[in-house]
């Protein structure tokens, strides 16, 4: 099935190709800077010409500079989805180079079966961005210096632009394979719907307790195989400061002197520039349509406007550009300088509501309205007293932070104890009280505090300074510490009992289950079970997936019983209370829900983006182990 999807999206990535438009490239470049300013803290990066490697996928070599920028851009995503989480520099970099060789082991795939980007291609779609053209060509120079003004060598540059397109193809190429015909989607609607009837027998877990036979002996024999379940926790307990920058607004007096100073110099340095709103409608130029085809429809356009027909409505019957269709074709407020020049200039004469055009830009031809002139003035100083009484507190309060962080730092390694240090910083020290790792508060709950407080091998009375945030800071100095030990038996001799009869309990009902079921499988009737064993019969009819009578994992059981042998189809689960479950699936009833157009769509939707998932983990797997990977780290 692998090999068959690899065979359909390699079909399809010459049609992605050939319907490219300069939009996403244009995002990729970005993109890459935009990561790239955020690897400058990565050693080694501009190193390029010689760079060490790393491992080998196929003929792909992966080098530390491929390394150095997967790690920024790792870092990068998961400061987006977890920010307040801090990950460790080896997990980081083992997460970068797993998604290398995931990324390096598809690049060589793709190669290996003759889909390579040319430079004339890239070029080609670089030329659409007009900060590479030169007279309306693309400009190799233009794109050099650009690269080099960033930091890269521009060839490097290039490969990267390159293995970018070429993954993106990839990815969009999977996206429009994967479909799901109206059968598929009408199909899965009947088994979403669909109900199951059961009967089954209910075994209380007691009823296994009391088979279960102790001793002395049995339970010491226990005790000492589970050793490991038998230790006290860690403990702690520490003396430390807390030093917030929060803290220190609270202590500082704005005059009002220095409100008035600011705002001075706030209404001296405001941009009265005008401000104008505009809205497009915007036709592109492509295969399928010329310059002059998009000229006269907007032309067309424009009558019908002056004809009194809606902009918003024309919006969204003519524009092709969809990031502003849903918002009446707005492309926001420029000052002057922030749309291209041929709009800038056009708009210097217009009057608000007027519309201009069509204007022709190097693919696009655009119609422009303006909808709104402003000139900005100043709020008064009532109006702004209390954002600028804010930012001179913080101001001040960062200043005295960062005096407070250098002279914290100093005295930790000049002074003998917290107490001493408090006193110079005039600060409370706080006792902890002994408390174990689940117990900690919120102050010292820092992963970095947490490995020094808790380290066996650490003597106590270290004092240490951990900068938790940007706004907070803890000095610290470890005062107890209690390794954990193993608990006698003597003491915990009721809670061995509890564990083992818990642990013998499941294992003896899990040996009735599966004989049960065995015999069940064999030809016996559930009636004939429930007779000997003085069980009830009970029945469930109707029951459906979203059913909260039943755990999840039960529910999943019984509709996973083939329909083909509802009669004599078994199975067992635990329920919610902890007592056993064994049961036959007697029928099976279809049912299906009409649906308008609009969730029916979204319920195809959603199958899609499952189905295309499923695809996309089994197409990286079918890659990778059909890959030649050697690390050399």
């Amino acid at each position: 099935m692998a090999r068959f999807f690899l065979v359909l999206i390699m079909a399809g990535m010459q049609n992605i190709r050939d319907g490219l438009t300069g939009n996403l490239t244009k995002i990729i470049v970005i993109a890459i800077i935009i990561t790239f300013v955020g690897s400058i803290g990565w050693a080694g990066f501009f190193s390029q010409g010689n760079a060490n490697f790393i491992a080998k996928i196929g003929s792909k070599q992966i080098t530390s500079t491929d390394l150095n920028f997967e790690v920024a851009s790792q870092q990068f995503l998961l400061s987006q989805r977890f920010p307040d989480q801090q990950i460790e520099d080896e997990v980081l970099m083992e997460i970068s180079i797993e998604s290398l060789i995931r990324k390096f082991g598809i690049l060589d795939f793709i190669e290996n079966n003759d889909l390579i980007l040319t430079d004339s291609f890239v070029f080609n779609e670089l030329a659409k961005d007009d900060q590479f053209q030169e007279n309306g060509r693309f400009s190799k120079q233009n794109f050099d210096s650009y690269a080099r003004s960033n930091g890269f060598i521009p060839q490097d540059y290039l490969n990267r632009i390159k293995q970018d397109l070429v993954l993106e193809f990839w990815k969009q190429s999977l996206i429009k394979s994967s479909f799901l015909t109206e059968e598929e989607v009408l199909s899965s609607l009947v088994l979403a719907e669909q109900e199951r009837d059961i009967s089954f027998i209910k075994i209380p877990a007691t009823n296994f307790v009391k088979e279960v036979e102790t001793s002395e002996n049995t339970l010491l024999d226990f005790y000492n195989e589970n050793i490991s379940e038998y230790v006290t926790e860690k403990k702690t307990r520490v003396n430390y400061l807390s030093i917030s920058l929060e803290d220190l607004k609270s202590s500082i007096d704005i005059k009002d002197s220095d409100i008035e100073e600011e705002y001075q110099k706030y209404a001296d340095e405001f941009d009265t520039t005008e401000r104008k709103s505009v809205s497009h409608i915007m036709l592109n130029i492509d295969s399928g349509r010329t310059k002059e085809d998009a000229i006269r429809v907007l032309e067309t356009t424009r009558t019908r406007l002056a004809e009194g027909e809606d902009f918003s409505s024309l919006v969204l019957e003519i524009s092709e550009d969809e990031g502003t269709k849903d918002s009446s074709g707005s492309l926001g407020v420029t000052d002057g300088t922030l749309l291209p020049e041929e709009f800038e200039e056009a708009l210097s004469g217009m009057n608000e509501g007027d519309v201009y055009g069509p204007i022709e830009l190097n693919s696009t031809v655009h119609l422009i309205k303006l909808t709104d002139k402003e000139i900005p003035t100043p709020k008064s100083i009532e109006e702004m007293r209390t954002q600028i009484e804010e930012s001179l507190i913080t101001e001040s309060a960062l200043d005295d932070y960062g005096a407070l962080l250098d002279k914290s730092s100093d005295l930790v390694f000049s002074m003998g104890s917290i107490d001493t240090i408090a006193e110079e910083l005039n600060l409370q020290s706080i006792d902890s009280g002994l408390f174990s790792v689940n117990e900690v508060n919120e102050d010292l709950n820092v992963p970095p505090i947490l490995q020094i407080i808790f380290d066996t091998n650490l003597d106590n009375n270290l004092i240490e300074l951990i900068e938790t945030s940007d706004e907070t800071a803890i000095v610290f100095e470890r005062l107890e510490f209690q390794d954990e030990k193993i608990i006698d038996f003597g003491s915990i001799k009721e809670k061995v009992s509890q564990d083992y009869e818990s642990v013998v309990t499941k294992r003896i009902a899990n040996d009735f289950v599966n004989k049960a079921l065995a015999d069940l499988n064999e030809a016996q009737d559930l009636n004939s079970l429930a007779s000997n064993s003085n069980f009830k019969i009970e029945t469930y009819k109707g029951l459906k997936r979203d059913s909260s009578l039943l755990t999840s994992e039960a529910i999943a059981n019984i509709f996973n019983l083939p329909r083909s042998k509802a009669g004599n189809a078994y199975g067992s689960s635990i329920a919610k209370n902890g007592d056993y479950l064994i049961y036959r699936l007697d029928s099976v009833k279809n049912k299906v829900t009409e649906m308008d157009e609009e969730t029916k769509k979204g319920f195809s939707d959603y199958l899609t983006d499952q189905r295309t998932l499923s695809e996309y983990s089994e197409l990286l797997f079918s890659v990778q182990e059909n890959s030649e990977v050697t690390r050399t780290n």
